[in-house]
């Protein structure tokens, strides 16, 4: 499927040819798709996890965002097995909120529509565990969510409830709260959550993308902060000076600016967004546009505060400059100038460690933001992850996995609200050889984990072993490449093996061990692999039978000694009573001798007694 699909991207044709007879149109308008046909794109990438492709894709085709993807009964066309849109699918398949933000962005009615059950996303979302800012965000998309009910009469709440997510706590707490507001009428705008497409506003350089905005609308921003002295606000239309020179990447003219007219750096641009007003320093832009240090420290000198300034999302300079790829020395003048700016969390629970380990920063850039802040790499996001998830799920350098390790092994340990470890996103992403033994060595265990789906670090390495040895063409380089990246994915399947062996037999959620999941795969680059799998799981199997011999033959042993014991214990048991016997003759003898004088007539009574 993954060939086809990649296949279908590059085709210029659209995927939503009302001409194709693989799309119909239903009686309320709304076209679909068979998924056994040909389902769109998009579905397709939400299927395999490729979260960033799916949001590149629903922004350039947003008319598959509005398309329902359908599968039928083969031997019946008229049963239906189910239908979903894809923001279904997302909360199904656990996407991320960026993505989420996407879909609703291109089609905000998605948020209520129901599936073939009945069920709206955000019932599949607190079902399938989801994270407390995709249910927020699509219970503020559609706030009659919460009375809503699936066909079996189950609420939202209900369904979160009754789940077995690590984070249902945390996501009942939030509904509770959503649930007040509404009913007190007290409910604030959803901060706005940028996603990749989004944040392009904060980098973008069209000057003419929000002239139309009127003045009044754009005073009615965000206040979730509040305007410290000296600041003030313009729009977007009104920036000043030092800002557009900030745009331009002029940065010898911006400093200069900045130290004739620092009141600029002091000045906030505000413009409309989607959920609500985007509103930004100089300093927040410029650390967008990885300025060079000097820059910055003159910003900080014109104004101080702007270190501790936060944008709509809560965010710091110091997360615009770990998003965006800022350099060390700019990340050491912002946190120099804010030293607490490293323990301050953003709307989605994240501080700029978590961003620079998503955005696949450099080792001294997270040494930095860790030696600013040590305990930051226990501290857990929205979504139940540390910056060692974020930085596993990257395939970040073994740099920085150690230097988060190192600041606290116990991250190993901690699943995210998927329950997912560390080594989970490691070898779904084909982390390193090293990573995944420096992993496997800080928490041995974790190879004999399963996450919310029962798979184990092996299944989903098995199963994204084929993308790290697929080489881009046929060159002898890129052979040579493959040649290695075989080996090396060999050597890991391996080390999964030895550290747990169990792990060659058990079974994922769908009932697949890793060989036969390595199996549907159906790809020759994994013939090496499920050769391995299938040789280990012989020695094992032939280790257990020997293992049950032995123990089978240390069993009968065992039965010999315990009857030579039992036969002991009747003996003795005998001989207690004899004794029990011959005290009491003697307590006898003993009463009869104070009684008589005769002392022959005793002991021949005695004897007696002993003889029978």
């Amino acid at each position: 499927m993954f060939d086809a699909l990649k296949k279908r991207m590059s085709s210029e044709d659209p995927i939503m040819d009302h001409n194709n007879n693989s799309n119909e149109e239903d009686n309320e308008g709304r076209v679909e798709v068979d998924y056994d046909g040909m389902p769109t794109v998009l579905y397709s990438l939400i299927e395999e996890k490729d979260w960033d492709g799916a949001s590149a894709r629903a922004s350039s085709h947003p008319e598959e965002v509005r398309t329902w993807v359908s599968r039928r009964e083969p031997s019946d066309r008229s049963k239906l097995r189910w239908r979903l849109l894809p923001i279904h699918a997302t909360c199904v398949f656990r996407s991320p909120l960026s993505l989420m933000d996407v879909l609703l962005q291109a089609y905000p009615e998605g948020a209520q529509q129901t599936d073939d059950q009945g069920m709206l996303p955000v019932h599949l979302a607190c079902r399938n565990g989801a994270s407390k800012g995709v249910v927020l965000t699509l219970l503020h998309a559609f706030p009659a969510a919460l009375k809503s009910q699936d066909r079996k009469g189950r609420l939202p709440i209900d369904l979160v409830q009754n789940s077995n997510s690590q984070n249902k706590e945390s996501v009942r707490s939030s509904i509770r709260t959503f649930q007040q507001q509404v009913a007190s009428g007290t409910l604030a705008p959803l901060p706005l959550q940028l996603t990749p497409s989004a944040r392009s506003v904060r980098s973008s350089n069209n000057n003419n993308s929000n002239s139309n905005n009127n003045n009044s609308s754009l005073q009615q921003h965000n206040t979730h902060t509040q305007q410290p002295p000296g600041e003030r606000e313009v729009d977007y239309e009104h920036r000043t000076v030092l800002f557009r020179l900030v745009l331009k990447k002029d940065w010898t003219a911006a400093a200069s600016r900045s130290k004739s007219h620092p009141q600029e750096a002091a000045t906030f641009i505000v413009t409309k967004g989607f959920h609500g007003n985007l509103r930004f320093l100089p300093l927040h832009k410029a650390c967008v546009l990885q300025p060079p240090a000097e820059l910055v420290e003159q910003l900080l000198l014109a104004y101080p505060a702007g270190a501790m300034s936060h944008d709509q999302d809560a965010w710091l300079p110091l997360h615009c400059a770990s998003f965006y790829g800022a350099s060390v020395a700019v990340m050491a003048a912002l946190l120099h100038a804010n030293t607490k700016g490293s323990q301050q969390k953003d709307t989605e629970g994240r501080l700029a460690l978590h961003y620079a380990c998503l955005k696949g920063a450099s080792t001294d850039v997270v040494t930095t933001l860790l030696n600013a802040y040590p305990k930051g790499s226990m501290s857990k996001d929205d979504e139940g992850r540390l910056p060692l998830h974020h930085a596993c799920s990257k395939k970040s350098s073994d740099g920085v996995i150690e230097a988060l390790l190192k600041a606290s092994p116990r991250g190993a340990q901690s699943k995210d609200d998927q329950g997912r470890l560390a080594l989970h996103h490691a070898c779904r992403k084909q982390a390193s050889e090293r990573t995944i033994r420096t992993l496997l060595k800080v928490y041995p265990r974790s190879a004999q984990i399963k996450d919310d789906q029962d798979k184990l670090p092996l299944h989903y390495y098995v199963c994204n072993a084929a993308a790290s040895t697929n080489p881009n063409t046929s060159t002898s380089t890129n052979t040579s490449t493959m040649n290695t990246g075989t080996a090396a994915s060999e050597s890991i399947v391996q080390l999964l093996l030895e550290t747990y062996p169990e792990s060659v037999n058990v079974k994922n959620g769908f009932g697949y061990t890793p060989e036969a999941e390595a199996r549907a795969m159906d790809n020759p680059k994994l013939d090496s692999i499920i050769q391995i799998l299938v040789d280990f799981n012989k020695a094992y199997n032939k280790d257990k039978a020997l293992l049950g011999l032995t123990a089978s033959s240390m069993a009968g042993g065992e039965n010999t000694h315990m009857h030579q014991v039992d036969a002991l214990t009747q003996r003795v048991a005998a001989l207690e009573t004899v004794l029990q016997d011959v005290s009491k003759t003697g307590r006898e003898m003993k009463l009869q001798l104070r009684r008589s004088k005769d002392i022959k007539e005793v002991m021949i009574k005695f004897a007696d007694k002993l003889a029978s």
